[in-house]
């Protein structure tokens, strides 16, 4: 299908990037009992972090934890974008981010549980990705570890091919070759694991991603009180 190509160019760029490209969350941060449901943007998110409405069902968050953990990723984006302010050469920036990124893993440490800090370690660019299908599409626990397996496929396809042209000195046609043979392989497989009213739905959204930053669609807050 036409429109799944959207899934693909996601792939490509998780995989060259090595990271969630969905990282950047809206941060909630409460006032008072209403104002818990809103969100607002932090202004120099860290694009490492993953959004806090995955964690929270990926790693079974307790709204204790959740708080925490958002009040964390606050302070964290904070300093990230005072850092990022500041007149620093390259080496200094990188030195400063390491050591950012140490003490939220240290604090983190003080928050979740030996068992959920497995887990998060555990975490992929695919993981997040289809977390983010299940809820946007409603999609079954079959569809979702289904589509997993195709995800993860897809990504070590384009990692060999990646690793095979540049060991074999292919031209850049004969990539796109190999690379449009597996996304072939990976839309048909994709096709049938989601309905049609799935694929339309994923069309509309992976449409969206590529023309509007990310920000939690309305199944995603909803998940996240």
């Amino acid at each position: 299908m036409k429109g799944l190509r959207w899934m693909w160019l996601v792939l490509i760029a998780i995989a060259a990037l090595g990271a969630a490209s969905f990282a950047q969350e809206a941060t909630k941060q409460p006032s008072d009992a209403k104002a818990a449901q809103s969100f607002t943007r932090t202004a120099s998110p860290d694009p490492a972090l993953p959004p806090v409405s995955m964690l929270v069902r990926l790693l079974t968050l307790t709204p204790e934890q959740e708080q925490k953990l958002r009040q964390l990723f606050a302070e964290h984006n904070k300093s990230y974008g005072e850092m990022i302010q500041q007149k620093l050469s390259p080496k200094e920036r990188q030195e400063k981010l390491r050591e950012l990124r140490r003490n939220l893993q240290k604090k983190l440490e003080s928050v979740l549980t030996p068992q959920q800090l497995q887990r998060l370690r555990k975490l992929d660019p695919e993981s997040m990705l289809v977390d983010r299908l299940t809820v946007a599409l409603k999609l079954t626990a079959e569809q979702s570890a289904q589509l997993l397996e195709v995800m993860r496929e897809q990504s070590a396809g384009i990692r060999a091919i990646e690793k095979q042209a540049q060991d074999n000195g292919w031209s850049e046609q004969q990539k796109k070759e190999k690379l449009a043979e597996l996304r072939k392989q990976i839309d048909e497989k994709v096709n049938k694991i989601l309905t049609p009213e799935q694929q339309q739905k994923l069309r509309q959204l992976l449409q969206g991603e590529a023309e509007k930053p990310a920000t939690p669609s309305k199944e995603e807050q909803k998940s996240s009180p």
